[in-house]
């Protein structure tokens, strides 16, 4: 039995859900947003966790703004799908105009280049394994990870669905098609009682989006 627990961690100006994902003794962060590195040390210290990796969704800065830091405290690796990259870059960071602004990008340090994570690969969070699926479409590189926790599926969204809508693709490096595609996919991959938790709202399940969200029922 996996004894894992979910901390959801809202940060930023776009209240993006950063993950803290703990055993009560190791921890995962996911998308360490504006503020998270606050947010981090404070459970850290409450509760005696040791933070091993940070796992990226994707490279938009409300997911990102904080990763420097984050990994400057506690020394460990992030990892993201190298499509991303680009939004890593300093040029693109200072180019962002008013959301850089909101992030404070100016006193964001560089981020080094993630470890790349492709799709089928497993990173293992807490003694679970979390299996990449690329879906792009919001971003070049947006994956959500999917584990199963206790005999059901757990996964970690990022900005491809949320509860009554999904990722917005009018945004630079976004494709709209490639997001119709990945919706597709998404409703035949993953299980009608996976529990999805994504990067901006409330969790939800893949079969309540089946039934509720227009968006995907458009594309099946």
């Amino acid at each position: 039995m996996a004894n894992l627990t979910v901390e959801v961690l809202p940060t930023g100006p776009f209240e993006m859900n950063c993950l803290l994902l703990h055993d009560g003794a190791e921890a995962t962060v996911v998308d360490p947003g504006m503020g998270a590195e606050t947010l981090i040390a404070q459970i850290v210290a409450q509760k005696g966790l040791r933070i091993t990796q940070i796992v990226l969704t994707h490279g938009h800065i409300d997911h990102v703004r904080d990763l420097p830091a984050v990994q400057a405290s506690y020394g460990v690796v992030a990892y993201m799908h190298p499509a991303d990259n680009v939004f890593l870059q300093r040029e693109v960071l200072d180019g962002m105009g008013p959301s850089g602004e909101a992030h404070h990008v100016a006193t964001m340090d560089t981020p080094d280049t993630p470890i790349p994570v492709r799709d089928g690969d497993v990173l293992t969070i807490c003694g679970v394994e979390f299996i990449a699926h690329h879906m792009p479409g919001h971003s070049p590189g947006s994956v959500m990870f999917r584990g199963i926790v206790d005999g059901q599926g757990l996964i970690l969204g990022g900005d491809v669905l949320f509860r009554g809508g999904v990722g917005r693709t009018d945004l630079p490096f976004s494709e709209p098609a490639a997001m119709v595609e990945s919706l597709r996919r998404l409703v035949t991959t993953f299980e009608e009682d996976d529990t999805v938790m994504p990067g901006h709202g409330p969790a939800t399940t893949i079969g309540t989006e089946k039934q509720q969200n227009g968006f995907l029922q458009g594309v099946v």
